[in-house]
């Protein structure tokens, strides 16, 4: 069972601070919590001094909190820890310590108790703006070797409509963060090749990250199970957004690998333009990706037109192509997937790759060329 405290329990901290427990919040795996209240040497409420009573379940997960909490005191997008507390009851062979830890009490609750009241989508805008700032912090932990690992909504909080960071229970500072063992995790919202291996790196905490920005401009809790290609594309924000989502929330190999290269990202996407540009002269040598449906030319005719013009006709977009043929996408689930290749496109365009975008009439009138040309292709 989790650690517990007596309710109306005075708590004296080693500074001179006071705090009365007052009734519980809840209780988990890592501890039980508690709504309480700064006071006075007399027991008299202070003014504006509620706070977040926690009773750790281990030594070890109190002392990561309070270390994290003591290093990033100064970051406004951090639940501030105010005090650290170690407990003693009895004596001898009987005595007990409880590992305690005090933290700001955050009115505004987390982001699933925010869906869980309805509250209302977020607009992109916002979600940016505020996966941006959350970005930022973890940039930080990721430059010093940090790692969260429990980015989940529980674990963020609302203050004055701003995302706040807190429960640093399972973070973990490792001289190899990029791969680092995994003692804990939650399952529900970690990458399934972490639950797999029990290994976690920057990338997986991007990919909470990519899960929460989807919650946000959804309304309802997206989870491991969750995110897909399919209900990607059916969130309601920009592609460049979409393709962001995807890349966070990927597979390790596509996805970004820390906290700054996915902020840097969340803003040149936007910049990054998938409108048909200017079309090559022929299509020898290229390789190409279609992507949608080009009107009257199914995509095996065009598919065979294209190398017959000397195309390297490819399935997915990767290292070595260099044309994407966009055409009519649908809306079902296999549009999703012909969503995905735009994704590539627009991700490896903002790393600099060279691949030209053009329509389907572009592609039609290369390939007449292309034939007008060589009559061997005709």
């Amino acid at each position: 069972m989790p650690p517990t405290l007596r309710l109306n329990t005075v708590l004296v901290t080693d500074d001179g601070p006071r705090y009365l427990v007052e009734r519980k919040l809840g209780a988990g795996g890592f501890g039980t919590t508690y709504v309480g209240h700064r006071i006075t040497k007399s027991g008299r409420l202070m003014a504006l001094a509620k706070v977040c009573i926690k009773v750790c379940s281990s030594r070890k997960d109190w002392h990561g909190e309070a270390f994290f909490g003591e290093l990033l005191a100064d970051d406004p997008r951090v639940v501030r820890l105010r005090d650290a507390v170690v407990r003693t009851t009895g004596s001898g062979t009987s005595q007990r310590r409880k590992y305690i830890l005090i933290f700001d009490f955050m009115d505004g609750g987390t982001v699933s108790d925010a869906v869980k009241r309805q509250d209302p989508r977020w607009t992109e805008a916002r979600t940016r703006r505020e996966i941006k700032a959350l970005l930022t912090l973890l940039a930080r932990l990721h430059d010093a070797g940090v790692t969260h690992r429990d980015l989940k909504p529980d674990n963020v909080y609302l203050r004055d409509g701003k995302l706040v960071l807190g429960d640093f229970g399972i973070t973990k500072l490792d001289l190899d963060p990029r791969q680092s063992f995994a003692y804990a995790l939650s399952p529900k919202f970690a990458p399934k090749e972490a639950v797999a291996t029990w290994r976690w790196g920057q990338a997986d905490d991007v990919f909470q990250v990519g899960l929460l920005a989807a919650t946000l401009v959804s309304g309802r809790i997206w989870g491991t199970e969750t995110v897909s290609a399919s209900a990607i594309s059916r969130l309601p924000v920009s592609d460049e957004f979409k393709s962001w989502i995807w890349h966070a929330t990927g597979a390790r190999s596509k996805r970004y690998w820390d906290a700054g290269d996915a902020a840097e990202a969340l803003d040149a996407l936007r910049r990054t333009s998938l409108a048909p540009g200017r079309a090559p002269r022929s299509l020898a040598g290229h390789g190409l990706v279609f992507t949608g449906a080009i009107d009257g030319l199914p995509r095996r005719e065009a598919s065979e037109l294209a190398r017959r013009s000397g195309a390297i006709v490819q399935s997915a977009v990767g290292d070595a192509t260099t044309l994407v043929v966009v055409g009519r996408l649908r809306s079902d689930a296999a549009g999703a997937n012909e969503g995905i290749k735009l994704f590539a496109t627009r991700e490896r365009l903002r790393r600099g790759q060279g691949i030209r975008v053009i329509g389907g009439d572009q592609f039609r009138r290369i390939v007449r060329s292309d034939t007008s040309a060589n009559p061997v292709l005709a």
